[in-house]
């Protein structure tokens, strides 16, 4: 199945986020500090024609708003206006290279890239709105 986002033609709001998710399988407090040290970039290829709408554009990670006291992230894309243009279904992706310099005593932290979604496409639906500019 999969992740599905919405947003108008020549918005900009919302931003896209994606959380990641802990799936008890790997040391996420590792992963959380590797990650905000990444570059993190987001692409987008338009469905039908297979034509790029969007390479490489910088993404960011924010903290995620929990009542935990484990630092948590999700990775977001800011929208820009030329973005949405075009009305139309999308398959999005971000990429994260993970810094290889990062270091802390006998601690390993990932490291390469990792394309997410991982289980699911992310598919991102441009919607052809009523309110004109």
């Amino acid at each position: 199945m999969a992740q599905e986002f919405y947003i108008n033609k020549n918005s900009v709001l919302p931003h896209l986020r994606m959380e990641l998710i802990n799936d008890g399988r790997h040391d996420f407090n590792k992963f959380y500090e590797a990650i905000q040290n990444a570059s993190i970039t987001f692409s987008m290829t338009n469905v039908d024609n297979g034509i790029m709408k969007i390479a490489n554009a910088k993404a960011s990670i924010v903290p995620r708003e929990n009542n935990s006291c484990v630092n948590e992230f999700v990775i977001v894309y800011e929208w820009k206006e030329r973005d949405t243009k075009q009305p139309g279904i999308y398959r999005g992706q971000f990429k994260i290279d993970f810094n290889p310099d990062l270091v802390s005593g006998e601690q390993t932290y990932p490291v390469g890239e990792l394309i997410m979604p991982i289980q699911d496409e992310l598919m991102i639906y441009i919607m052809d709105g009523v309110i004109k500019k």
